[in-house]
């Protein structure tokens, strides 16, 4: 910077002095605060003075860093300068009498830096002594300035996979579909089948139509009672749940090999269920019969032989409950509560500028790494770096691979901000 500056001296002398400056600069090199000016000198600057002191400083307005002096002194003020009866004693002044003035003093120091200088400027000084008695200050001159850069953190979000968001769940459902005796035909004007089976086609639709969601597997479990011969019920609970299977895959679009039949050849948990709820005159030994390990045909044996008066009980109101199509329609969608979800709600909110909506997703977000990451992304971006720095330590110590560089970013912030 380029600054002519008028000078009066006494009422003798009137002389215009010039004290320009080139390459002038104000930069902060890590923990010092570096000074660079080129400063023209010129004889004329000490006509009818006695000693004329140009002063770098560092200044913004209340806080003053002095940097060493360039001080020209008369013939009669060199030497007694140089013997410590200087103008102004300082460390490290450059000294030049009028015979031995350069061209140019290059002014090249720094200083440790402290947080005000942020918006500081370089000044130079000029102090006079003259000829009449009077000395001070001539002028000030401002040579450079600066100003921290602003910090522009920039977050990385940690990217939860989407498998991870999303949970299974099930819609399960029984339908009474009867079968003509001892067949594995499937007969939809057959008593009410008809409505049994649409109330399986339009759960499946139900959940097809559901947005988000995608169907994993069907399945179709064929049941079958405990009377009879096993491997004749077997075979028509097998049967009869492909029956339905088959009817159901040819009624609604669906990719080929989702929609599965099982099939339970006795349900006798069922059984079971049912008399433990009941009233039966002998329930508790039924009951003994049904929990025992001995072949599935002999119990159902047991019970008709000994009971006859219940087993006409349980073959009337219970059997052919026990003969059904079960389904369950197991299907994925997005886990709103889970700790992955409020994580990735809780970025989401961030990066819409919502810190309070964000705040309340990270208080459910649980204390794990990917958490943590969240909290220090959160803290970052208001400018607490200090629990910034606090939770990305701990996202690092689990292994979260974007840490790492969020801590060498967080911590040269912090420390441009604490010095």
């Amino acid at each position: 910077m380029k600054r002519i500056l008028f000078f009066v001296f006494c009422i003798l002398y009137s002389v215009s002095l010039s004290a320009q400056t080139e390459n002038a600069s104000l930069a902060r090199v890590g923990d010092k605060m570096v000074v660079k000016a080129d400063v023209q000198l010129t004889p004329c600057m000490l006509k009818g003075i006695k000693t004329f002191v140009l002063e770098p400083q560092i200044t913004d307005g209340e806080n003053v860093v002095k940097l060493a002096p360039i001080g020209l002194y008369s013939k009669e003020k060199f030497y007694p300068y140089l013997n410590s009866y200087g103008f102004s004693g300082k460390a490290g002044e450059k000294v030049y009498s009028k015979e031995q003035l350069p061209v140019t003093v290059s002014l090249n120091e720094s200083v440790p830096y402290q947080a005000w200088m942020d918006g500081a400027q370089l000044e130079l000084v000029h102090l006079y002594e003259g000829c009449c008695g009077d000395s001070g200050i001539e002028a000030v001159d401002t040579l450079s300035a600066y100003a921290e850069a602003p910090i522009a953190y920039t977050p990385v979000f940690h990217t939860i996979e989407p498998e991870r968001l999303l949970k299974i769940e099930r819609l399960s459902g029984s339908a009474a579909i009867d079968f003509p005796v001892n067949s594995i035909e499937l007969k939809e004007d057959f008593h009410k089948n008809l409505a049994e089976l649409n109330k399986i086609k339009e759960s499946i639709e139900k959940v097809q139509k559901t947005e988000g969601v995608n169907i994993q597997r069907i399945i179709i479990r064929g049941k079958a009672s405990p009377e009879g011969k096993y491997a004749s019920n077997e075979k028509l609970a097998r049967g009869r749940g492909e029956a339905v299977r088959d009817y159901i895959a040819g009624k609604i679009e669906i990719p080929e090999g989702l929609i599965v039949s099982e099939y339970e050849a006795e349900d006798w948990n069922g059984l079971r269920k049912w008399v433990d709820e009941s009233s039966l005159k002998n329930k508790a030994k039924i009951l003994e019969i049904i929990d025992s390990d001995i072949d599935l045909d002999k119990k159902e044996a047991s019970i008709r032989n000994r009971f006859p008066s219940d087993w006409a009980k349980i073959k009337k109101d219970c059997l052919p409950w026990l003969r059904r199509t079960e389904y369950d329609i197991a299907y994925q969608t997005f886990d709103f509560e889970s700790i992955e979800s409020q994580i990735t709600f809780a970025n989401e909110a961030m990066q819409e500028g919502d810190f309070e909506k964000a705040a309340g997703f990270l208080a459910k977000a649980g204390n794990g790494p990917e958490a943590d990451y969240a909290r220090g992304v959160f803290f970052a971006l208001q400018k607490d770096y200090e629990k910034a720095e606090g939770y990305f330590l701990r996202a690092k110590r689990g292994n979260v691979s974007e840490a790492d560089e969020a801590l060498a970013e967080i911590s040269r912030f912090r420390y441009l901000r604490s010095k």
